[in-house]
């Protein structure tokens, strides 16, 4: 009798799971429809072939092919993002947190005969985690391989062998407990870390024929995340928003530099701050700078005599255990230039037009 009681149990946990999965699958294929009818009105459209979902019984799939999605906005160019295969995969007993495969894409910023930015990225996964009771997305992760990027129909691109990307929004802090930092709270968390990185927007090659490995860790603080645009980076700037710099390092051999420091916008919206940096490779950076026609008369030539005198007295001052060529240098960003140390060397434009 019990054990057929218990067979009975399983038999009716067995019924009810499979009722509750279909059941799931139909509400997410619902949910998804309108939800990709939703944002049509955010001026972004969803299209793709056919959409199935499968994986029965321990998950769901989620799989779209031919995957085109194009965000329009007014005065602002539009961005596309083309795949031919995307996997979104959930739990049915965690549905707020998904796992996303995708065979590939292609990401263009303006027209896509001549686009100002061709994003190209190779296999990718990737891992989200949304708070569906609130609408509200909490963190992400990437692994992308293959990633290149270039302008219009340029032949040389900028690119790297893998890039694994982090973004974090904090959650809300307990209004409960008493804040006394004087900081804004954190919006947002972005690490990057990329490996064998070739950067064609850096022409001069001061890093050698490639970066073995780059990385960035940013916090983003201020009283809400701002849009990309005059009106809302502006409120954001003078709401006290600001970019802190935990680490940027770009490690190659030729030349290695680590930075830290904290930075904003000006009233015209050009980046504004300052950083601390070591930097490995001066020697190099001279070398190669000589041979541009900029730094061959003044103020270059002035600027990279400056650079490797102010080395020389860092390597002495350290140690003869360490390197002659290695620089702690202030980096300043400020009145629309970049400075190193006192020394002006690049002019910076505004961060949107």
């Amino acid at each position: 009798m019990r054990l057929k009681l218990l067979a009975s149990a399983v038999l009716l946990l067995i019924l009810g799971y499979v009722f509750f999965w279909h059941y799931m699958a139909g509400e997410i294929e619902e949910k998804f429809g309108i939800w990709v009818s939703q944002q049509k009105s955010k001026g972004v459209s969803i299209k793709y072939k056919d959409l199935e979902i499968s994986g029965f019984p321990y998950r769901m799939e989620l799989s779209l092919n031919d995957l085109r999605v194009v965000k329009t906005a007014q005065d602002k160019a539009p961005i596309s993002i083309l795949s031919p295969h995307v996997m979104l995969v959930a739990f049915p007993w965690n549905i707020n947190h998904g796992v996303i495969f995708s065979d590939g894409a292609t990401v263009y910023i303006g027209g896509s005969r001549n686009p100002s930015l061709a994003l190209n990225i190779g296999k990718t996964r990737a891992s989200a985690k949304i708070d569906i009771l609130n609408r509200k997305f909490q963190r992400a992760s990437f692994v992308m391989a293959d990633v290149s990027w270039g302008a219009g129909e340029s032949a040389k691109r900028s690119a790297a062998e893998e890039v694994k990307l982090h973004i974090m929004q904090p959650e809300a802090p307990d209004a409960s407990v008493p804040f006394n930092d004087m900081e804004l709270p954190v919006l947002m968390k972005i690490y990057l870390e990329a490996t064998d990185v070739v950067v064609q927007e850096i022409p001069v090659g001061i890093f050698g024929k490639k970066a073995d490995q780059v990385k960035i860790d940013l916090q983003f603080h201020g009283e809400e995340i701002p849009d990309f645009s005059k009106e809302s980076l502006s409120v954001w700037r003078d709401t006290g928003g600001t970019v802190d710099v935990k680490n940027i390092s770009v490690l190659s051999g030729e030349m290695d530099l680590i930075l830290d420091g904290e930075a904003t916008l000006d009233q015209d919206l050009k980046p504004l701050g300052a950083f601390a940096a070591k930097i490995h490779g001066i020697d190099h950076i001279v070398t190669i700078l000589s041979g541009h026609s900029a730094f061959q008369q003044e103020p270059g030539a002035m600027i990279l005599q400056e650079l490797r005198r102010m080395s020389k007295q860092d390597g002495a001052s350290a140690g003869a255990d360490q390197r002659k060529d290695t620089l702690d240098l202030a980096i300043s960003l400020q009145g629309g230039l970049l400075f190193l140390g006192p020394i002006p060397v690049y002019e910076l434009g505004p961060v949107i037009d």
